[in-house]
């Protein structure tokens, strides 16, 4: 699991030995690359600048530095690099992260400029980027990580939508989230995969957690429905839920805050006063992982290795 924050370590081990890898395993040499995301046994990094990404692979120790997309131009945007996300994922399809070692990648890059979404894919493969498509979008990229359900990605916006990309067709498009989570904390708004394997996003007020999924309604158009609403503090330690709300309307002021989640799973990552727990959402069991009281991103890491890789004997 890993963090951006600098007050508690970048990574930290969740799992028991054999299960799991030293921290020293995880260091990077320079502390201002920055994680984007994991996925398929891959990390991705950016440098502090935005020219620089970096596609690393912690269980073989390969890494792989990938020029930034000359499509953000920051000439076009008043100097600076534009509001910018990035995704790595294999180019194989690859379902288990355990075959993804030695696999050709795909990075997607997406921006907001003046009121429009553009998307831009990189092929280790070609070593090049290109298929840049625009969408009008009505907010800027958020900072958090996409979400891979099947064959699209998607990525928060910073208010109220989802931009999302086809990675068959290259189409660019954004979604309205439910109109019922217009008013939560936008970072306890949060995209995930729902159980039928389809789009969903989970919402979190206080300690009330509702699930959402995007299904097609009687008449053919698509539509989100509630599914599901958890009440959180029935499940959590009873002096997370006993501390006394400060200003609740402040980010500081929430009892509960949604940090990350696994891709594939049902498990999120919450953060309270009195640490971070991770929690199953089938069987709502709770485990404390860290007592950190740094409300960070959390991007978890899954991978997979065996003795044949030597550095991590």
């Amino acid at each position: 699991m890993r963090s951006n924050s600098t007050s508690i370590p970048r990574f930290i081990p969740t799992g028991d030995p054999p299960n799991c890898v030293s921290t020293a395993v995880f260091s990077l040499p320079d502390p201002c690359w920055q994680v984007l995301g994991c996925r398929h046994s891959l990390v991705l990094l950016v440098g502090s600048t935005w020219t620089q990404l970096q596609v690393w692979n912690p269980m073989t120790g390969n890494r792989q530095y990938v020029p930034a997309t000359p499509d953000a131009d920051r000439r076009f945007n008043h100097g600076i690099v534009p509001e910018s996300q990035a995704t790595v994922l294999c180019a194989a399809g690859h379902k288990d992260s355990g075959d993804c070692h030695s696999c050709p990648f795909l990075v997607v890059w997406v921006f907001t400029c003046t009121r429009y979404a553009y998307a831009c894919r990189y092929s280790s493969e070609s070593s090049s980027w290109h298929q840049m498509v625009s969408s009008p979008t009505p907010s800027d990229i958020d900072s958090r990580p996409s979400v891979l359900v099947g064959n699209i990605l998607y990525w928060p916006l910073k208010a109220k939508y989802i931009l999302a990309f086809e990675l068959d067709t290259r189409k660019l498009y954004h979604i309205e989230c439910p109109e019922d989570t217009h008013s939560v904390y936008r970072r306890n708004v949060h995209i995930m995969k729902a159980e039928d394997g389809g789009l969903g996003l989970a919402a979190l007020t206080e300690f009330n957690l509702r699930l959402w999924a995007r299904e097609t309604g009687p008449e053919g158009v698509m539509e989100w429905v509630l599914r599901r609403s958890i009440q959180l503090d029935a499940f959590l330690p009873p002096n997370v839920s006993s501390v006394p709300l400060v200003n609740n309307h402040s980010a500081s002021g929430r009892p509960v805050r949604i940090l990350g989640l696994i891709e594939d799973d049902d498990m999120f990552f919450m953060w309270t006063r009195e640490g971070v727990f991770a929690v199953e959402l089938k069987s709502m069991r709770c485990n404390k992982v860290f007592d950190a009281q740094v409300p960070a991103t959390i991007f978890p890491y899954i991978g997979f290795y065996t003795t044949a890789y030597p550095f991590l004997d």
